[in-house]
C-alpha cells in the first residue's frame, strides 16, 4: 500500500489572477500558503482483477474508460495504468469549501501513482501534470495556483508568466514572523458548500474587463512586501480591500449573512479577512492582531462558525507510507 498526503492551501495575495483569461496575457504573481489540513490517498494493487475506487462513492469497474469520477480517470489515462487497482481518498477538511481541495487531491493522486509505478516525480512535474488534467482535459475554470502551492508546500510566491512557465519562491519571512503570522490568521468554516468552478465561470464572465484583476494583483504584491517586511497590520489592511474588490466580481460571491459576520468580526478588532477560494462559502479567513482573538473567536461561534485552529505546512505532497520504507 502506497499512501500520499498532500495539504490544502490558503490564498494571502493575488489570488485569481492565475485565471487563464487574465494570466495568459498579463501574467500572475501570487502568494500562498499551505497548512496542516491534508487529503490523503491511497493506491494498492488489487487481487480482483477489476479496479476500485472509493472517495465519495464506491466504483467497481473492469476497465479505466468505465470510471466515473473524472480526475480519476484521467490521472489512470496518463500514466497508462489499467491494471487491477485499489485507490481511497480521505480529506480532513469538506471538499467545495475554498481551499484547493480540487488541486491538493489530484497532486496527491498523481504521485502516489507515480510512486506505484516507481517513479518518483519532481513536485514541478506533479502540479504541471495535474494543472494538464483539470485546464485542459477537463476544462475546468481554473488556474494553476492550488496545484502548485499544494504540490510544494510552504508560504511561496508563485509568479506565472503569459507563457504558462511557472516559477515557486518561498517568501523571505523570519521564522519568528512566520509563528506571528500562523498566530494572528484564524480559519472559521461557514458550514457552506459550494461548486467553485460554477463561481469561477461567474467571475471569468464578468470581469473580462481585466481592471479587477490588475487591482488585484497589484494589492497581492502589496502584500507579498508587508508580509517580507513583517508588517501585519499593513497585510491585513491589504487583505481588507482585497476582500471588498472580491465581493464585486460576483453576486454569487458573498450574501448577507457572510457580510453581516465580517462586519461583526471588524467592528472586534479583526483588520481583515475574506472568503478563502471561489468565494460563495467555505472558509472565512481572518488576520486579527493583539489580544482580541478570544472575543472574535467567541463572536464567531455564537454565528453558527466553526473555528478551525492550523498551522503552516512546509513540505507539501509526499509519500508517508508505502509499506517497505516508512
Amino acid at each position: 500500500m502506497i499512501i500520499a498526503r498532500t495539504p490544502l492551501r490558503i490564498s494571502l495575495g493575488g489570488g485569481g489572477t492565475d485565471l487563464p483569461f487574465y494570466c495568459d496575457n498579463y501574467g500572475s504573481s501570487l502568494v500562498s500558503a499551505t497548512i496542516n489540513k491534508y487529503i490523503y490517498v491511497t493506491v494498492n494493487s488489487r487481487a480482483e482483477k477489476n479496479i476500485k475506487l472509493n472517495y465519495s462513492k464506491t466504483e467497481i469497474i473492469d476497465d479505466v474508460n468505465q470510471i466515473q469520477h473524472p480526475t480519476i480517470k484521467e490521472a489512470l489515462k496518463l500514466l497508462k495504468i489499467n491494471n487491477p487497482i485499489e485507490i481511497h481518498s480521505m480529506a480532513e477538511i469538506p471538499s467545495g469549501t475554498g481551499l484547493g481541495s480540487s488541486g491538493a487531491f489530484l497532486v496527491g493522486l498523481l504521485n502516489a501513482l507515480n510512486y506505484y509505478k516507481g517513479n518518483i516525480v519532481s513536485k514541478y512535474k506533479l502540479a504541471e501534470d495535474a494543472s494538464e488534467i483539470m485546464m485542459n482535459k477537463l476544462k475546468e475554470p481554473c488556474g494553476k495556483q492550488d496545484q502548485y502551492a499544494c504540490s510544494f508546500g510552504n508560504i511561496t510566491n508563485i509568479r506565472i508568466t503569459p507563457k504558462g512557465k511557472v516559477s515557486v519562491s518561498p517568501i523571505n519571512i523570519s521564522y519568528e514572523n512566520l509563528q506571528k503570522l500562523e498566530k494572528n490568521l484564524m480559519l472559521f468554516y461557514t458550514g457552506i458548500k459550494r461548486d467553485a468552478n460554477k463561481v469561477l465561470a461567474a467571475q471569468t464572465k464578468k470581469s473580462k474587463n481585466r481592471e479587477y484583476y490588475d487591482e488585484i494583483q497589484k494589492i497581492g504584491n502589496q502584500s507579498l512586501k508587508c508580509l517580507e517586511q513583517g508588517k501585519f497590520d499593513k497585510f491585513g489592511q491589504w487583505m481588507h480591500a482585497h476582500w471588498l474588490l472580491k465581493r464585486k466580481l460576483t453576486s454569487n460571491m458573498t450574501n448577507d449573512k457572510i457580510d453581516k459576520i465580517y462586519e461583526k468580526a471588524r467592528s472586534l478588532g479583526a483588520i481583515g479577512g475574506k472568503l478563502i477560494g471561489a468565494g460563495g462559502g467555505g472558509f472565512l479567513m481572518l488576520y486579527v492582531y493583539g489580544v482580541r482573538h478570544p472575543e472574535i473567536f467567541k463572536a464567531m461561534e455564537k454565528e453558527g462558525l466553526t473555528y478551525t485552529p492550523f498551522k503552516f505546512d512546509y513540505e507539501g505532497s509526499k509519500i508517508v507510507y508505502d509499506g517497505q520504507h516508512f
